[in-house]
Formats: structure tokens, C-alpha cells, sequence
């Protein structure tokens, strides 16, 4: 298994790379979208609709409510839009802590699950849109673009999901949502923490950074790996009510779209709003 995930990500990773680094900002949200398309059918699943043409609907107002937000170009504030985001994930964050009591409220009722996916889909894909949308951030002695900001965002989640993955494997024995996620252990996500830290600390050292600014990278990594749990979690609460494994078969050794960017879906979104409180955005 560690073998096939292993091949699958070194083919994934190129791709996601050149997507968006070379992409422009309007080509770069096709290509996001598209994927969330494919996670809107995947959750489709998890709200259990009965039949193909019933998840097709689903998938089609996912991409009429993405495409309106390209056409109107991003009309909506970001300070909405973040707003919306920590009120959504504030809200997945007590569904976590009360579960499975919490249950009571979503389990078994399609809409409720489909309205949850449908705001969940929609501020990934405005987070990380905006991100890659930034034309440049002071930051340290360097101005960093949009690309290369979401690019470290990106690889400060996957630094977390990593360490978090080989550590828990070391020293897991205490679960950290046994009811959710019974592999997840609280040493899995201290050991993911510690890896995504010393990356963000060697990032400020390449730039040159101030005490103040790895006193920001390191409250901003610590926040970001806390919500890619939070991502995570979720997705797998909501897998298991509807009792299933994987999302779909999709991506060889990591199941469907929505197992691989299950963390991102909270850490991009909160990454974003907390740049966006740190750092004056453009």
C-alpha cells in the first residue's frame, strides 16, 4: 500500500506543481475546479443520493456556483468570503467535539449533508484561488507571488500529513478520535506539527526573516496544521456515518479526490484568513 501511494504522489505532485506555478490565475481555477467537481460526486456519495442522475444534479450545481463566482470575479469580499469560511469550519469543529451526539443533526438526511459539501467545496476553491491570485506579499526582505505562496502552503500540509503518517506509525498509542478516526493518535499529529514547524522556520531563514516574522510563520503553521486535522476529521466523520472507506477508488493507494485534499479543505481556507490578518494582501 505505502508502495502504490508512493508512486501515485511522485506522478501527482509534478502536475500539481506545474498547475500552479505556469497556469494563469483564471486557467488555474478550471483546473481547481474540475477538481472539486470530482469531489462534489464523491461527497454526493456520502449524502447517499439514490441514483446517477441525482449525484449528476449535485455536480452541476457545484460548478454553476463556482463558475458564478469566476464571472462576477470574485465580486464577493474576501472578508466576506473569510468569514463565511471560519463560521463553516467553527461549526465542523463543534460537530467534531460532539460526535457522535452530533450526528443527530445530519446523519441520514441527504440535504443537510449535500448544503455542508456544497460550502465546504465552495471555500476550498475560493481559498486557494485567492491565494494564487495574490500578486505579491512582503514578507522578510523578499516579495512572495501568489503561486509560490500557495505552493509552501501546500507543502507545509503535506510536511504535516507526512510527519504525522511516519510518527503516528512510531509512537501512536494514544487516539486522538477514536470514535472518528481510530488511526489518527495524538503523537501522529505532534510528530506532523514538529515537521511542518521546522519547515516553516527554514522558510523564514531562506528569506532572511525578523524575530516578528517566524513569531508569524510559526503562529500561522501551528493554526494551519491544527485545521488540516480539523479537514481531515471531517471528512472521515462524515465517511463513517455513511460507512465508507474511501471516498471512491479514484487515485491508486489514496482512495478518491476527496481522501487526498480532505486536509486542505480546512488548512487553505484558515491559511488564507490568517495571511489575510497578518499581512496586508494587494
Amino acid at each position: 500500500m505505502l508502495k502504490l501511494r508512493v508512486i501515485t504522489a511522485l506522478i501527482l505532485f509534478p502536475l500539481a506543481v506545474c498547475g500552479i506555478l505556469f497556469l494563469s490565475n483564471n486557467s488555474f481555477a478550471a483546473f481547481v475546479g474540475l477538481i472539486m467537481l470530482v469531489g462534489a460526486y464523491e461527497w454526493a456519495g456520502f449524502a447517499k443520493f439514490p441514483s446517477l442522475p441525482a449525484k449528476i444534479a449535485y455536480v452541476v450545481i457545484v460548478a454553476t456556483i463556482l463558475f458564478s463566482l469566476w464571472l462576477i470575479d470574485f465580486l464577493l469580499s474576501v472578508n466576506f468570503m473569510n468569514g463565511l469560511a471560519a463560521v463553516f469550519w467553527l461549526f465542523a469543529l463543534l460537530l467534531l467535539f460532539g460526535y457522535p451526539g452530533s450526528a443527530n443533526f445530519w446523519s441520514g438526511k441527504s440535504v443537510i449533508i449535500a448544503v455542508m459539501g456544497l460550502f465546504l467545496l465552495t471555500i476550498t476553491w475560493y481559498a486557494i484561488i485567492s491565494i494564487h491570485a495574490i500578486t505579491e506579499l512582503e514578507f522578510a526582505q523578499t516579495h512572495i507571488s501568489g503561486p509560490y505562496l500557495l505552493l509552501s502552503a501546500l507543502m507545509l500540509i503535506f510536511a504535516a500529513d507526512t510527519g504525522a503518517y511516519f510518527s503516528g506509525k512510531r509512537f501512536g498509542k494514544n487516539k486522538l478520535a477514536p470514535k472518528i478516526s481510530p488511526g489518527k493518535s495524538i503523537e501522529g499529529v505532534v510528530g506532523g506539527l514538529m515537521l511542518a514547524l521546522v519547515m516553516s522556520v527554514l522558510f523564514t531563514l531562506w528569506h532572511g526573516g525578523s524575530s516578528q516574522d517566524y513569531l508569524h510563520i510559526i503562529g500561522i503553521t501551528i493554526v494551519t496544521v491544527i485545521f488540516s486535522v480539523i479537514g481531515d476529521l471531517t471528512e472521515s466523520m462524515f465517511k463513517r456515518q455513511a460507512n465508507i472507506k474511501d471516498s471512491s477508488n479514484l487515485l491508486p493507494g489514496h482512495g478518491g479526490i476527496l481522501d487526498r485534499v480532505d486536509s486542505i479543505t480546512a488548512a487553505g481556507p484558515i491559511f488564507f484568513i490568517t495571511l489575510s490578518l497578518i499581512y496586508p494582501l494587494p
